[in-house]
């Protein structure tokens, strides 16, 4: 077992980097194997070494099968033990981005200067921004869904990668989810009735989902909920949601059948 010391990007790097997107972006794809033309670009070392030391990793290329999925399992297993002043630290994603993580992290997005400086290195280090970098989002995805208490602790985790990206945004955009067994309540729920009814999730209907979720805050004390409770709540609330949407379908799909 190869130990490692965590690493941050230095903030004189990440600005450097930051304020010459549209250089460095050359750079990445003239380079899209490594990132060891970095240093020399930069002139001087991008990292700063912190005491915190974590197993060395390896993640799987991009359009391997199930890579995301795979690759966030990865990382929360080698990271979650880390304070959280380290995991919500943009300069320390610039770090896994550049070093741990680059290949993938070409792979993931289309790499523009939007995408760059929002995603790769981000102007702040909101919770926003934190979850849904471009390969940080892999890492939370995991963090919000995990279980250690189960057999299969991420049993919960393939539902969030499975459905349509619009649903784990939704749990990023609500403060709430931060409480785990609220999250997993949902989750869990989302997961019995799509193994029951073998349905997807689609955009429109995660977003319904979770609309309904937010209002169990607004009319009880989430904290002192149990998650048997958030799952009794929502599981008729989906299963109305599913059947509008199916009704929806029908509705829209009827003058096409007419037709033939």
């Amino acid at each position: 077992m190869t130990m490692i010391n965590v690493k941050l990007m230095t903030q004189e790097a990440y600005l450097t980097l930051r304020t010459n997107s549209e250089e460095v972006i050359k750079q990445i794809n003239d380079h899209p194997s490594d990132s060891t033309w970095l240093k020399n670009y930069l002139g001087f070392e991008p990292y700063e070494t912190k005491d915190y030391q974590i197993e060395d990793f390896d993640l799987l290329s991009g359009d391997a099968e199930n890579a995301a999925f795979k690759n966030g399992v990865t990382l929360y297993e080698h990271l979650k033990d880390l304070p959280r002043y380290i995991l919500c630290n943009t300069r320390f994603w610039a770090w896994i981005n550049f070093e741990k993580a680059y290949k993938q992290a070409i792979y993931a997005m289309e790499l523009k200067k939007s995408i760059f400086e929002t995603w790769w290195l981000p102007k702040t280090s909101g919770r926003r921004f934190v979850m849904l970098g471009v390969i940080s989002r892999l890492y939370f995805r995991v963090e919000i869904s995990a279980n250690q208490g189960n057999q299969n602790p991420y049993e919960l985790t393939n539902l969030l990668f499975e459905s349509a990206d619009e649903l784990y945004r939704n749990f990023v955009y609500r403060n709430m989810t931060m409480v785990s067994h609220y999250t997993r309540g949902i989750l869990t729920a989302m997961r019995d009735y799509k193994t029951e009814n073998n349905v997807f999730y689609n955009k429109a209907v995660s977003r319904e989902i979770m609309k309904a979720s937010t209002k169990i805050g607004s009319i009880m004390l989430v904290d002192v909920m149990t998650e048997e409770e958030i799952y009794a709540y929502m599981m008729p609330r989906i299963k109305n949601i599913m059947e509008k949407s199916a009704q929806n379908y029908q509705v829209e799909a009827l003058p096409v059948l007419l037709i033939h």
